[in-house]
């Protein structure tokens, strides 16, 4: 095994093992204020607000307090979903929850626009692939309901899916980034944009498989 994939291995382990920590902190601390009765959308809109004061900072050129407020918000949404889980997941607390930060992730962008660390260009083209991604997957969500709105949904069935690429933690990481290095934000910009078009095409496909082809089966 050469030294480059030495690396990249011994990092998944390492990034495995603190995702299963914090994981297991969020589901500690979120049954804990489950129990107290916090409701899980108090915290979805809690984080709402202070994803809101992260645009604001951004428009200001304050990155820092910018990334403070993001980490704050995504805090919010570990435990909003930890509380859910340690109560009761309701649809609209599902609906809530993704529905806010789909409104954050594209605020946040609005916000580097408003900050003048980013082109115009790179701008759009990174709203152009995340709307592409958002709108194909919430049209995917309405069919799929009114397929089988008695069963969970689960895209990953199909083979064509690409998964939560471009859809969570590949999306915070790069915020983290931008707001460290606002210098960066063409070029991530480009490189999000393209991962949130080829999410957004393979949710077409997977589409195309689950709703034509599976059902014949």
């Amino acid at each position: 095994m050469s030294k480059t994939k030495t690396f990249f291995a011994k990092s998944y382990i390492v990034f495995h093992k603190i995702y299963a920590k914090a994981y297991n902190f969020f589901n500690l601390t979120g049954s804990k204020l489950g129990e107290i009765g916090v409701k899980a959308n108090w915290v979805s809109w809690l984080g709402f607000i202070i994803g809101i004061f992260a645009i604001n900072f951004l428009a200001m050129g304050m990155f820092g307090w910018a990334l403070f407020a993001i980490l704050l918000n995504r805090v919010c949404d570990a435990l909003d979903g930890a509380i859910a889980r340690a109560t009761k997941i309701t649809n609209f607390g599902v609906f809530l929850d993704a529905a806010l930060d789909y409104i954050f992730y594209g605020g946040v962008i609005w916000g580097f626009a408003m900050s003048g660390a980013a082109s115009a260009a790179s701008v759009c083209f990174l709203m152009f692939g995340f709307s592409s991604a958002a709108c194909s997957m919430l049209a995917y969500s309405v069919v799929a309901y009114k397929m089988n709105s008695d069963q969970e949904l689960n895209i990953d069935n199909s083979p064509f899916y690409l998964g939560g690429l471009a859809q969570g933690s590949e999306t915070f990481v790069v915020f983290i980034i931008l707001c460290l290095f606002p210098g960066w934000f063409v070029t991530l910009a480009i490189i999000l944009g393209i991962l949130s078009l080829l999410k957004a095409f393979s949710i077409i496909v997977a589409a195309y498989y689950n709703f034509v082809i599976a059902p014949h089966k």
